[in-house]
């Protein structure tokens, strides 16, 4: 098989759920020379689905190693660390990937998802509204990238002041929308 036969099966398997296969896929494909940056960027989003997070991170800082201005790398390698409950290296990842991609609604939601768990709803609810263009892409990259929906309620739960004590100061116009892309479920996206 070519290198890139073995990382085109690993994409297929990993859009399939089949995470296990899929980063055999992906380790071959990097063993018989494929990509390393894209390979192990891939790899490590398989091991965020399996929620090993540890086995993530290894990938990411390879990935970094190789390119320190991939915004993606940042991206996920902040959504590893939101596994492990670090929410401070997480927001600064998210940040950095905004640095990189200012653009990247997927990064501003995360990190607001991050601030709200550090009790830094003023900085959350900015970044909610910064992303508000592009939110319902947003949600579902981090939906389907965590895995977690557990997490994603509980961010729901402060924007919608079910814990009064921390809600978030959002107006009704923009929860309408939020609920609105949020029961338009949630897709798989490519890793």
């Amino acid at each position: 098989m070519e290198t890139n036969e073995f990382f085109e099966v690993g994409k297929r398997l990993f859009v399939e759920g089949k995470m296990k296969e899929s980063i055999e896929s992906f380790t071959r494909a990097l063993e018989s020379g494929y990509d390393p940056k894209i390979s192990h960027l891939s790899r490590g989003a398989a091991y965020i689905k399996l929620k090993e997070s540890d086995k993530a991170l290894e990938d990411f800082e390879k990935v970094i190693e190789l390119d320190k201005s991939n915004a993606r790398v940042y991206y996920y390698r902040g959504m590893a660390n939101v596994q492990k409950k670090d929410f401070e290296k997480a927001t600064a990842d998210f940040g950095r990937a905004i640095q990189l991609k200012p653009e990247d609604a997927a990064s501003i939601f995360a990190r607001a998802a991050s601030y709200i768990e550090l009790g830094q709803l003023e900085k959350a609810a900015e970044d909610i509204r910064n992303a508000a263009n592009y939110l319902a892409a947003a949600v579902q990259g981090y939906a389907s990238t965590i895995g977690d929906r557990t997490h994603l309620d509980k961010v729901f739960a402060v924007i919608e002041g079910e814990r009064r004590e921390n809600a978030l100061e959002i107006n009704e116009d923009e929860l309408d929308t939020i609920k609105k892309w949020l029961t338009g479920g949630i897709s798989k996206e490519e890793p």
